[in-house]
């Protein structure tokens, strides 16, 4: 970035290992957090707002997709839930997603609601390891090594949706 006096600015992008990507897409944890913020206007509207989020590239189908899991401060209708997943998917604007999620390379974007404390049983399991309460960092990508935060994440599931945009 520059210098401060003889010390060089750093900046940091993202975390190691925290990129979704299926084909040629390359999304980021930022490009993540954008995704997230601009949906989350649409529930904000009804006084609910996004707790934490997290998510995990789902390739046990062809072709693969794109999970993004919310804990919402409370109930959400589904039209507008339905409307989030559809913002979630047009919100990823890297040229390799969008391409792909057009000709069907990558499939539609799903959107899982988890129960009220799903992230809080993440950060028991954490807790658990050994991380201090105080360092702790939600996992943004949970990748296909982190079999236990995954679980913990699926078996909370109370509603899912898949993007209708492309």
């Amino acid at each position: 970035m520059g210098f401060h006096n003889s010390t060089p600015e750093l900046k940091f992008v993202c975390r190691r290992n925290l990129m979704l990507t299926i084909n040629i897409d390359k999304n980021t944890e930022k490009d993540l957090q954008l995704a997230v913020e601009e949906a989350a206007k649409l529930i904000a509207e009804e006084k609910r707002e996004v707790i934490d989020f997290s998510s995990n590239v789902d390739v046990s189908a062809d072709p693969g997709h794109y999970v993004i899991f919310w804990e919402i401060s409370g109930e959400v209708s589904d039209e507008v839930l339905k409307e989030c997943c559809n913002c979630l998917d047009r919100s990823f604007v890297d040229a390799g997603y969008v391409s792909s999620r057009k000709v069907n390379a990558i499939g539609p974007l799903e959107l899982r609601v988890v129960r009220k404390g799903t992230f809080h049983k993440i950060l028991d399991h954490y807790l658990g390891l050994g991380a201090v309460v105080s360092q702790f960092k939600t996992p943004r990508c949970v990748g296909p090594t982190n079999n236990k935060v995954l679980q913990i994440l699926c078996d909370n599931v109370a509603k899912n949706y898949f993007s209708t945009a492309f």
